[in-house]
């Protein structure tokens, strides 16, 4: 196993692996609500830190954020992928459940259902929007057609769920809204419009109030993909968007193209393809 380079390696107490992207912002917001001493330990996107053997070791799939947290008496734990690095975070910093509620209670369950639906669904969706809005080499319309779709339908049930609770999963904000804020912090972006959805336009507006959630949002630097930054018309800020999405549908398309593989065929292969008349039988 490659050894970490020391200026990677973890120190004493809670150390954040991220870089300026969506996922890792979720841990700071918790960790800056809680007050919590941290380390942030920013990898480079372009020069490969991502997918190095030392890396693999923390996070296996050579994603962010991980976290590795060193305890007192010299032991150490390590998480990856967001969601579980939430609910530690809570579960180690948060005994007077601020944030949480405490296991085992129907509060807890539904904060879990919404953390889960963060994950497996809303994130994964705006951030498949965001790709092939943003950064794909070429135009895939049926592509953008699809997940736009999605991201409405996500923002439909959060906005239905939002109407009627002050938060995701209850009276109390919790690591669900977390989870789930950074993207919608990053609608224009995916080429959503957070306006059409008027209670997560307000729940969102409350909470980037906050000086945690703002402070959060400048680590390691400033963040790049906020309806506010994304709009700005200066031509100098635009020119890094133009560069920043040039450069990363280049870097992205190059990591997938290591790992092309075809489709296994099926007999029933293509029957799926519709010209949009009726069948007729």
């Amino acid at each position: 196993m490659a050894a970490i380079p020391p200026e990677k390696a973890p120190k004493p107490g809670l150390n954040i692996y991220g870089c300026a992207s969506v996922n890792p912002v979720k841990l700071t917001i918790a960790v800056e609500e809680l007050g919590i001493p941290y380390n942030f330990i920013t990898l480079g996107t372009t020069t490969g830190e991502l997918g190095t053997e030392w890396f693999a070791s923390i996070s296996p799939q050579g994603k962010v954020p991980a976290i590795v947290h060193v305890k007192e008496d010299g032991t150490s734990v390590t998480v990856f992928e967001s969601g579980a690095c939430l609910l530690y975070i809570v579960s180690e910093f948060d005994k007077e459940n601020k944030f949480s509620y405490p296991v085992g209670t129907p509060e807890y369950w539904s904060q879990l259902s919404w953390l889960s639906w963060q994950i497996a669904g809303y994130g994964p969706m705006m951030g498949q929007a965001a790709y092939f809005n943003r950064f794909a080499t070429k135009p895939v319309p049926y592509a953008v057609e699809r997940y736009l779709s999605e991201c409405a339908k996500f923002n439909d049930v959060l906005n239905k769920q939002l109407a009627s609770s002050p938060f995701v999963a209850g009276d109390r904000m919790t690591v669900a809204d977390f989870a789930i804020f950074i993207f919608a912090h990053s609608a224009k972006w995916c080429g959503i419009d957070i306006n059409k959805y008027s209670h997560v336009k307000a729940w969102h507006d409350k909470l980037a109030q906050r000086p945690a959630f703002q402070k959060a949002l400048q680590v390691p630097e400033p963040y790049h993909y906020s309806d506010e930054a994304v709009s700005n018309p200066n031509s100098e800020a635009q020119e890094f968007y133009k560069n920043m999405r040039k450069r990363g549908g280049q870097g992205l398309k190059k990591a997938h193209d290591a790992w092309k593989v075809d489709v296994v065929p099926l007999p029933s292969d293509h029957t799926n393809h519709w010209s949009g008349e009726s069948d007729t039988q």
